[in-house]
C-alpha cells in the first residue's frame, strides 16, 4: 500500500484500486489569500474558479469533492468508449474507489491519441496537467487516463469517444 498525495485529493493506492479521498481546505485558503494579497492576483486567482466571486470561493474549497463528482460523472458517461480508468463507485463524491493501472512508460502515453487531443490550443493551459505521463496508467494492455476529475474534459471525451 503507498499514499500519494494531490492538489486536491489524497490517494491511497493498493494492488488493485486506488482510493482517492477529497480533501477539505479549510486553512489553505487563508494562506493562499496572503500570499495573493502580497501579489495584488486575489480577483484574478478567484475569477479562474468562477465569475462570481462567492461561488469562486466554494470551489475552491469543495476541490476535491467536484474532482471526485466528475471524476465519477464522466466515467459513467463516456468511461465505456474512452480510455478512462474505470472509477467503480463513490460514496458521496468524498472518496471514489478506481481500479488502478500499472505505471505506462512515457513513449505509450505521447502515442495515445486522448494525449494528442489534450494538446490542442484551447486545452494547453488547462489540461497542463493532465499531460503527464504520470496521470496514464496501463490497464490490461489499454492505456488508461488515471485522473480525470477536470469538467473541461467532458467536450473533448464527448467528441473523442470510439
Amino acid at each position: 500500500m503507498r499514499f500519494a498525495y494531490g492538489a486536491t485529493r489524497w490517494v491511497i493506492l493498493t494492488n488493485r484500486y486506488a482510493i482517492k479521498i477529497a480533501r477539505l481546505r479549510p486553512i489553505r485558503p487563508f494562506i493562499r489569500l496572503s500570499q495573493l494579497l502580497k501579489t495584488g492576483r486575489v480577483i484574478e486567482t478567484l475569477e479562474k474558479h468562477d465569475a462570481n466571486l462567492m461561488k469562486a470561493v466554494l470551489k475552491y474549497l469543495g476541490a476535491g469533492l467536484r474532482a471526485n463528482r466528475t471524476e465519477y460523472r464522466l466515467y459513467k458517461k463516456y468511461g465505456v468508449h474512452n480510455d478512462l480508468a474505470p472509477t467503480l463507485f463513490s460514496i458521496c463524491w468524498i472518496i471514489n474507489v478506481q481500479l488502478r493501472g500499472e505505471p505506462c512508460g512515457e513513449n505509450e502515453v505521447r502515442q495515445h491519441s486522448l494525449w494528442q487531443i489534450l494538446g490542442g490550443a484551447s486545452f494547453v493551459e488547462a489540461a497542463a496537467d493532465l499531460r503527464q505521463p504520470k496521470q496514464f496508467c496501463m490497464i490490461r494492455t489499454q492505456v488508461c487516463l488515471a485522473d480525470y476529475g477536470l469538467e473541461i474534459l467532458e467536450p473533448v471525451l464527448a467528441a473523442y469517444g470510439r
